[in-house]
């Protein structure tokens, strides 16, 4: 009777992990998304607001304020690539486990909230203002829209991927 509870309680534990293949799937997706991202964060984004967007300089100053630890360019970068390429793409799959709005909603939605991650919670602990409200209004505005076109991109690499080579 133990073991039914624990295989009937584990089934919902279980679809919140990727299989291998999904992960690979939501990697390239991430790759994908990511490469967007670092094109519209350089050439779009200093065009409109005057500047780019320079995740791995967020990454170097929260590390710097709450750590008190300089880091390098190569690590602040990694760390940022690390992040489009895995934990935001194991992000997008949590969180659609657990809510589905069907796609490209998914997409979007993750892609928002990925930009609240970043400049909501990320650029305030790293003593930037809240969203980048009150520093430059058209840099905010750029990353959200980046942001929300990451999480669709993102999405809709992941999902043909799946249709293609479903993992079953």
């Amino acid at each position: 009777m133990s073991m039914t509870t624990t295989a009937s309680a584990a089934g919902p534990i279980a679809r919140l992990i990727p299989t291998v293949r999904q992960s690979w799937h939501l990697v390239l997706g991430g790759f994908a998304a990511t490469g967007f991202y670092e094109i519209w964060a350089n050439w779009p984004t200093q065009l409109f607001a005057g500047f780019p967007l320079e995740p791995p300089a967020l990454v170097k100053l929260l590390f710097q304020r709450q750590l008190g630890v300089a880091l390098p360019d190569v690590w602040a970068k990694a760390l940022h690539y690390v992040t489009g390429f895995v934990f935001y793409p194991l992000g997008y799959w949590l969180t659609t486990r657990l809510v589905r709005l069907g796609h490209p909603a998914d997409g979007w939605l993750w892609g928002v909230v990925t930009y609240f991650i970043a400049l909501g919670l990320w650029a305030p602990l790293a003593g930037l203002p809240f969203l980048l409200i009150g520093d430059n209004g058209q840099l905010s505005l750029m990353s959200l829209i980046g942001h929300a076109i990451f999480g669709y991109v993102l999405a809709t690499v992941f999902q043909a991927f799946e249709a293609a080579h479903p993992s079953g």
